[in-house]
């Protein structure tokens, strides 16, 4: 009932309309915020980036209006239809319905709903400009304007690949064939593939669907449905539907003597729903229901093209299962070529490396070692762990830093292990003060490097390194989070920590009011001050941003930067690598297409990027044609600090282990590849492998045979990182008969645990870790140099070497491990117990030859001739003269020691006199004799060394 209290309470005449106003209010200025925050934020890149940041814009937009027009353009100007429009008119009608009226009777048909022309075109525009942004494929893009420039990628030779599956190879031409197809099927098919399937599921499927459901409302209120004109219908979507299946087919990533007939079933059953749907058409004028026989003619027409299909292929299969070789042998080589394609397999120098295991004389270790001195002074003794636990005091109580990144880097042919640093917000700062020091305060790293030299694992200056430490664009961290900026009136007033004065190009500057939009505090802390702002500061954010057709993460790892120096400034090195997707490649296996376009150049201080080639694919020619002023060669200065990207390194050799096989028979039998050991990354050393005069830097990956038991190695791959050889690849591979074997990593690591010697020195060291165990070639020697750090517990404690293990890798049933403070005194004693100097752990004495058998060997020289062996009790002659040594172990030794020994009995006993003295030093025995000159006695003597 009406009352006084309900009419109080009423709401006043037009507060709906006005909250419906204040509504739409907010949301206008929400809008008009955001819409003006990007517009000021695409102004700052186009000013601050110019052509950096539009011609990623411009292709992106090439692609997306192309795309989208291909998918979502209708060219159906006789019906004019769209769903859009439909669904509205429909809703619109609906809420305008009478409570009494049906549904179906206010749902028209949309094969009766048309667009006016003007609103027809107009929509077909609208809908380029709100759905562009879906269907942005900036390597599309990039790819079209080269087409426009009048170059060339293939495209024309597109309908060679649909022969592929039809014709029987007998020569790896086919798979040449598709290699130059690649530009086009990595870069333009793929895009044209899914748009078209876009465009066929949208006005094919779509559209027919929603014109049978209409047709039968409408139909039905007319009492009229015709059931066989949907079915028809139906069955055209779906026939379509599979024909569109069965030529994407052809853009499959293998392709085999099955294929065929699997494309051709699939053809087969598309085109006979779409006969069908044309015969049920025509029959749909004069019949409204379909006929049960006609349904079961279908289905059993498309189960017998089904039955027959499957038949000839298990058939094919039964036969292959004895005929493989025949059979597979011709798809299996189109493979092999195409992926060794991929990989830059025959780049990949391949030499057999005949392992023998050689003792060098004891008399001729130390002029071995000398030999060899570059190789063994170069060994990299401190693994990352070891350096990081050295490094990391050197923050000291730094609270605002922290280690982003490490690397191995080369300077004068001397690698240094070095951690690069990002600030962060130290945990004490107020949650109010956050906004201040993360913006104002911590803009940058002061002292961006800490580096510690990766032989000896002694810190070095940094600053003798990289004269420019501060880090204002870096990896991680704040650099990632946020941006930094500072007012343009500061003076000689500066908030960034310990007072810093930007003074670089990087950033850009704000005036009122473009500053206040960007950032609404500058309003009220900066009202008539310009503001200079730094943004993308983290690298790999600059670079996506700015160059997004590289890639940045692979294999689920951030790729790996690292920095470099032209003695002045100091740059990120940024591998510029291209990937794409092949499963449209047939023969790819779907294996990613890889390549080295070049590096860029990111300038720390200032942010600003300089591009490097270096590559030479097709990739890297469409770059150099949109942006050939930007490529420079790569400098000088930077030909030693260069190297070449790890994953790429890695990857490659992946694809080595497995394509390395170019036998088809031996492919099949798949018992030949290779794998990398578990847990084992590329190593970056100074190393001389066969065929090098000279130490190099090289990346170093083992390779076992794939599911061998045994674990040895088959070989190793090396990659040069010096230019003009940046990326050359070298495999020295084990032949599969030799009787010498190639030990891996994990069988290394088992000889050092049962060392005899190890094992005590084990129980002396405080907790133990055995660090990277890198294989080197010294001399004819395939050795791993294993460093044994010691460490406390506790946190903070600096990593300490407590030995070096050399560790023989060729391996004949015996292992040989030597110890040594040094690496050259870990060589010598592997030398030394492979000499039989020393006894390894399960080595034996020559049979008869034991250290009594030794010096009767050496007496019985002086007895023979003549000569009477005299043993003294002491000796104290004046003046002495040691005319020579040697070591006597091993009957390998005699034939220097009986030369030696001829020599001093010749020279200085037999037209003297006819004693000879004898003496023990330890494991020494000594020969001399006594010639007095001018009066004074004279001590001539030689030194044999026979063991303890």
């Amino acid at each position: 009932m009406y009352s006084s209290s309900t009419e109080s309470n009423s709401p006043p005449p037009g507060a709906g309309k006005l909250i419906r106003l204040g509504i739409v209010a907010i949301i206008g200025i929400i809008v008009l915020v955001m819409v003006g925050n990007q517009g000021v934020i695409l102004s700052m890149n186009m000013t601050e980036f110019d052509d950096q940041f539009t011609k990623p814009l411009q292709y992106s937009l090439i692609s997306s209006l192309v795309l989208a027009a291909i998918a979502l353009v209708n060219v159906d100007v006789k019906n004019r239809s769209s769903i859009v429009w439909y669904a509205i008119h429909v809703m619109i009608t609906f809420l305008n319905r009478t409570s009494h009226d049906p549904v179906s009777k206010n749902i028209s048909s949309f094969r009766d709903y048309k667009l006016s022309v003007p609103q027809f075109a107009i929509w077909q525009v609208t809908k380029i400009f709100l759905f562009g942004a879906f269907f942005v494929n900036i390597m599309f893009g990039l790819g079209l304007s080269h087409m426009l420039d009048g170059n060339d990628l293939g495209i024309d030779k597109i309908p060679t690949i649909f022969s592929l599956p039809f014709i029987a190879p007998e020569s790896s031409a086919p798979a040449q064939t598709v290699i130059e197809l690649i530009p086009a099927l990595t870069i333009l098919v793929p895009a044209l593939l899914g748009v078209i399937g876009i465009r066929l599921a949208v006005y094919v499927g779509l559209h027919s669907i929603i014109k049978v459901i209409t047709s039968y409302l409408y139909d039905s209120s007319q009492g009229k449905p015709k059931f066989l004109n949907y079915v028809s219908t139906i069955e055209a979507v779906i026939g379509i539907g599979i024909i569109w299946a069965g030529i994407n087919m052809f853009f499959t990533e293998q392709i085999d003597y099955n294929t065929k007939y699997v494309i051709g079933g699939t053809l087969a059953a598309g085109f006979l729903l779409v006969g069908f749907s044309i015969f049920d058409k025509i029959r749909s004028k004069v019949l409204t229901h379909p006929i049960k026989r006609d349904i079961y003619i279908r289905v059993f027409a498309l189960i017998a093209i089904g039955i027959i299909a499957g038949s000839i292929m298990a058939v094919n299969n039964s036969i292959a299962d004895t005929r493989k070789i025949e059979y597979l042998g011709p798809y299996t080589q189109q493979q092999i070529t195409l992926n060794r394609y991929l990989g830059e397999l025959d780049k990949i120098k391949i030499t057999n490396d005949d392992v023998k295991l050689s003792s060098v004389s004891p008399n001729n270790i130390k002029s071995y070692i000398e030999q060899n001195r570059d190789v063994l002074d170069s060994v990299r003794i401190w693994d990352w762990e070891a350096a990081f636990a050295k490094l990391k005091p050197e923050i000291g109580l730094i609270p605002y830093i922290t280690f982003g990144d490490n690397d191995i880097l080369r300077f004068n042919n001397t690698l240094y292990w070095t951690a690069s640093m990002k600030p962060v917000v130290p945990s004490t700062v107020s949650l109010e003060n956050r906004w201040y020091n993360e913006h104002l305060v911590y803009t940058h790293v002061p002292d961006g490097f800490l580096t510690l030299e990766a032989t000896t694992g002694q810190s070095v200056e940094t600053a003798d390194l990289f004269s420019q430490r501060s880090i204002y664009y870096g990896e991680g961290g704040l650099f990632r989070e946020t941006w930094s900026a500072f007012p343009t009136n500061r003076g000689g007033t500066s908030a960034e920590i310990n007072n810093a004065l930007y003074s670089g190009a990087g950033g850009i500057t704000l005036s009122p009011p473009l500053s206040w939009v960007f950032e609404p505090n500058f309003l009220l802390s900066y009202p008539s001050t310009s503001v200079h702002v730094m943004r993308y500061k983290d690298v790999y954010d600059r670079m996506e941003t700015l160059y997004p057709y590289f890639l940045y993460d692979l294999f689920g790892q951030k790729l790996d930067i690292y920095p470099v120096t032209d003695g002045k400034d100091t740059y990120w090195l940024v591998p510029l690598i291209i990937g794409f997707d092949t499963h449209s490649v047939p023969w790819s296996m779907g294996n990613p297409y890889l390549r080295l376009v070049g590096f860029a150049l990111v300038d720390t201080y200032d942010g600003d990027i300089t591009l490097l080639k270096h590559g030479d694919d097709y990739f890297a020619k469409i770059l150099e044609s949109q942006y050939g002023e930007k490529f420079s060669p790569i400098p000088s200065w930077l030909t030693e600090q260069i190297r070449y990207p790890q994953e790429l390194f890695t990857w490659k050799t992946e694809m080595f282990n497995i394509y390395h096989v170019t036998d088809t028979e031996t492919f099949i039998q798949a018992n030949t590849f290779f794998e990398i050991p578990d847990k084992l990354d590329a190593y970056y050393i100074e190393a001389k492998p066969p065929g090098f005069d000279t130490t190099k830097f090289l990346g170093l990956l083992s390779l076992e045979l794939r599911d061998s038991k045994g674990k040895n190695l088959s070989g190793y791959m090396i990659v040069e990182n010096d230019l003009p050889t940046l990326g050359d690849m070298h495999f020295y591979q084990v032949p599969l008969n030799s009787t010498t074997k190639l030990i891996g990593p994990t069988a290394v690591r088992e000889a050092l645990e049962k060392d005899n010697d190890f094992a005590q020195l084990k129980t002396l060291l405080r907790t133990p870790r055995i660090g990277d165990n890198i294989l080197y070639r010294v001399g004819e020697h395939d050795v791993y140099f294993i460093p044994v750090y010691t460490a406390g517990s506790g946190e903070g404690v600096v990593a300490q070497l407590g030995t070096i293990a050399a560790v023989g890798a060729a391996f004949n049933g015996e292992y040989y491990v030597g110890l040594g403070n040094t690496q050259q005194e870990a060589f010598e004693a592997y030398l030394q117990k492979l000499a039989g100097v020393v006894p390894t752990s399960t080595s034996k004495s020559d049979p008869g030859f034991d250290k009594e058998a030794r010096l009767a060997k050496v007496k019985a020289v002086f007895e023979e001739k003549g000569l009477e062996i005299i043993t003294p009790t002491s000796l104290s002659i004046p003046l002495s003269f040691k005319e020579g040594e040697v070591s006597l172990f091993s009957n390998a030794d005699v034939e220097a020691t009986d030369k030696l020994l001829d020599e001093f009995v010749n020279d200085f006993v037999l037209q003297k006199t006819k004693r000879v003295v004898m003496w023990q030093d330890e494991d020494t025995i000594n020969f001399g004799t006594i010639i007095t000159v001018e009066g004074v006695p004279e001590l001539h003597y030689v030194a044999i060394e026979v063991g303890k």
